[in-house]
């Protein structure tokens, strides 16, 4: 029963449903609309072949949208209250994604009356075959049937206190498998009628061992380095992460959905990988921008790179082996900043009085042009206009597991830290800011980035 709430099979079967309703809702439509010609349209509407020979393109947008706004999605556990914000926002994606392939796709000329009426009759169907759905698994819950196996880190007050919530209350969802807690002393113990089955360290073999699909880190004094490794090795056991949480603040500033589970609310962590559409979302952007950018500063380079070989001997642009998404290295381009003696691989410079930058140099700094030349390594692909700043290799050597989650998506010219305190920042704040990005990726987020990366470079915000 567990693999029937969670697995593809349930997936199928309700893709196979919705396209049968959504053909059925169509023609239903076209009908309604060929009954009220005369009566509320006076102008006959065209044959049905049209509207059937516009279907499976319609279908695959319908089908698309549904994917898209997680309707096929069974791990998270679902309430009314998020629900209905992702059905309505696939009834405004209905409605769009009809009107779009009707205008391209206009031989079959497809009337409005017909797409509206279609729309508004399959959001009413997505809302009562959900609704259903969801009632049912809340009963079959209810009953301990289809339980998610959890694991609790932190033994402490807050984890006992989830752990109490969940063992008396089935209808949340969860079969608590047992704890892990960094005190070795309560290793195999049982604590609120759980066993603590290891140490933090042993995480990934203890996940695998049993089976756990969900983990919630109900310690609130970890530090932050442990914390994120832990994340890591999560996300190796294909385990779901949640921060259980009383601190109000937290999560009334956090941009993540919201849980409960008894009096503490708990964040669930997003995967932070791209998907397929997600990367071709990327490049896109990053070749509409890039292209054209860098064609039109194309003769402001040449004049740096003379201003840079009058002020100082050496050539003017700078070329440094640095390691991009999944580890790979690649030549990064800049314009010369600093005299020609510098060893290519040292710390760059974090004081703006630093002899080794040339005159031109820290002008260049200052105004983040000497970053120009690397658009055309975002046009080669090597790296994208928003990402994770690549570092040199020695550096990354150096990651923490957690710090080398930051290769799992293209380097970039510009990023949250960048436009957050730039070079202010020492390097561990600046990679959780690169860790918040890649777990929270969005287009929009690539775009809000860059346009507040215009105003930082302008009034030279931390630059130097």
């Amino acid at each position: 029963m567990k693999s029937f709430w969670k697995g593809h099979f349930l997936t199928f079967l309700l893709v196979a449903v919705d396209v049968v309703t959504f053909c059925l809702i169509w023609r239903l439509s076209w009908e309604a609309r060929r009954a009220l010609t005369g009566r509320t349209f006076s102008v006959p509407i065209n044959p049905w072949e049209n509207y059937a020979a516009a279907l499976p393109k319609m279908l695959v947008v319908w089908v698309g949208l549904m994917a898209f706004f997680e309707h096929y999605h069974h791990r998270g556990r679902i309430s009314s209250l998020n629900q209905i914000p992702n059905i309505v926002k696939a009834g405004l994606g209905l409605v769009v994604g009809s009107i779009a392939v009707a205008f391209l796709f206009k031989r079959y000329d497809l009337g409005r009356s017909v797409i509206l009426l279609s729309s508004a009759g399959m959001t009413a169907y997505l809302y009562a075959s959900r609704t259903t759905l969801r009632m049912v698994k809340e009963a079959f819950i209810a009953r301990g049937h289809g339980l998610t196996r959890a694991v609790i880190i932190g033994a402490g007050p807050i984890g006992r206190a989830v752990a109490s919530r969940i063992r008396h209350h089935p209808e949340v969802g969860y079969e608590l498998v047992g704890f892990v807690d960094s005190d070795a002393a309560l290793k195999g113990r049982s604590v609120e009628g759980a066993r603590v089955l290891g140490l933090p360290s042993e995480l990934v073999d203890l996940l695998l061992r049993h089976r756990v699909e969900e983990v919630f880190l109900a310690a609130p004094d970890m530090e932050a380095n442990e914390k994120f490794n832990l994340i890591t090795e999560c996300e190796q056991a294909r385990a779901h992460f949640n921060v259980v949480t009383n601190d109000l603040f937290q999560v009334i500033s956090s941009q993540v959905k919201i849980d409960e589970i008894g009096d503490f609310a708990v964040i669930p962590l997003r995967q932070g990988r791209l998907t397929p559409f997600d990367a071709l979302l990327k490049r896109l952007l990053d070749l509409v921008v890039a292209v054209p950018l860098a064609a039109s500063t194309a003769p402001l380079m040449v004049v740096i790179a003379w201003l840079i070989r009058r002020d100082s001997p050496g050539p003017a642009i700078f070329i440094q082996e640095r390691i991009g998404k999944d580890g790979r290295r690649f030549r990064m381009w800049k314009f010369r900043t600093m005299y020609i003696e510098t060893p290519p691989y040292v710390p760059a410079p974090n004081d703006p009085s630093d002899p080794r930058i040339t005159r031109v140099g820290r002008f260049l700094r200052q105004t983040s042009l000497d970053e120009l030349p690397q658009l055309l390594n975002v046009i080669r692909g090597e790296m994208s206009l928003v990402g994770p700043r690549p570092e040199m290799p020695f550096i990354v050597d150096r990651y923490e597991p957690w710090q080398r989650r930051r290769l799992d998506v293209p380097q970039g010219i510009t990023g949250l830290w960048q436009i957050a305190g730039r070079k202010r920042l020492p390097l561990h704040q600046n990679l959780e800011y690169d860790f918040y990005y890649i777990r929270n990726w969005s287009l929009l987020l690539d775009l809000t980035i860059l346009l507040r990366t215009l105003p930082a470079v302008i009034f030279r915000s931390g630059a130097f």
